[in-house]
């Protein structure tokens, strides 16, 4: 069976792996090689978690990718900023195609912000200068980028992102014990920092690869996974597209990911420390296809 293939493969070449979860219309498996282990930091999945509440939020019509970000939050702006901000669509933002540098990132997980002075997170970024064209310059993969689309779901909802998508998604998936971190003025962080269980991570997958819907209730829209998931062999929003288009995947640092299947409708995860990604994409993923 391609789970136990893969927590094999886990048990052998992966010592710093906490749990792993499978989910498919047969139910879960699981396997906790850390017992004890609970909600862990899924880092960079986060962002296609955050990308969620904007396809939510465009299923009813109250946002779209397409809208511009200072059209959304203008007033929340510095006083002084790069007028080429006014153009950049949240679906630039969130393909990392916002037209930064790299010194517009602040990484929570790596980088001491408070030591240099950088306690407003929106401030910092929306005063850095645009310096490549948004939308076609390059991508410049930056945490910042999912923290201002967490604030734009914040404006658009009343709530935080993290209590919008609680209530949207986290509770309809079952989830247990999760907790999502905040910046110094207690915004979503967006881009990393939420902490969950395997399971709940494949019960997130197995409502993708059903094409959003969960239980028999339909939490997002399959248009939307359509775009989130991004083309063949590319990024899309806060997800990374198989070359093939048969099933598609989130990571996040030191080895957290989320595989989907949508031929299948199975979708597995694996969380821990060092986790070899890529050997699960070349000897694991073959099995499920």
């Amino acid at each position: 069976m391609p789970f136990d293939s893969l927590t094999k493969l886990l048990s052998e070449k992966a010592p710093g792996a906490y749990m792993a979860a499978e989910m498919s219309s047969e139910g879960l498996k699981e396997k906790m090689f850390r017992p004890g282990q609970g909600a862990h930091n899924i880092y960079s999945i986060s962002k296609s978690i955050t990308g969620c509440a904007v396809g939510m939020l465009e299923d009813e019509g109250r946002l779209s990718d397409e809208d511009r970000v200072y059209d959304i939050i203008g007033h929340l702006f510095p006083d002084f900023f790069d007028p080429k901000w006014k153009t950049v669509k949240l679906k630039d933002v969130m393909t990392h195609h916002t037209g930064v540098s790299y010194d517009a990132n602040i990484d929570i997980d790596v980088m001491d912000f408070r030591k240099d002075g950088n306690e407003d997170f929106l401030n910092f970024f929306l005063s850095k200068p645009i310096v490549f064209e948004p939308g076609s310059g390059p991508l410049v993969y930056c945490d910042t980028n999912y923290y201002l689309i967490a604030r734009v779901v914040e404006e658009v909802t009343g709530v935080t992102c993290g209590e919008f998508l609680q209530e949207r998604l986290f509770n309809p998936l079952g989830w247990i014990g999760n907790a999502w971190g905040t910046c110094p003025k207690n915004h979503t962080l967006g881009g990393t920092g939420l902490f969950v269980r395997a399971n709940d991570l494949a019960a997130y997958g197995f409502m993708l690869a059903n094409g959003g819907v969960f239980n028999g209730k339909r939490l997002l829209s399959e248009k939307w996974i359509e775009k989130a998931r991004g083309a063949k062999g590319c990024y899309g929003y806060g997800f990374t597209n198989s070359s093939d288009g048969r099933w598609f995947m989130a990571g996040g640092m030191l080895g957290q990911g989320v595989y989907i299947f949508p031929e299948s409708e199975i979708a597995f995860s694996v969380l821990g420390h060092d986790v070899p990604l890529d050997l699960i994409s070349k000897e694991v993923v073959p099995l499920y296809l």
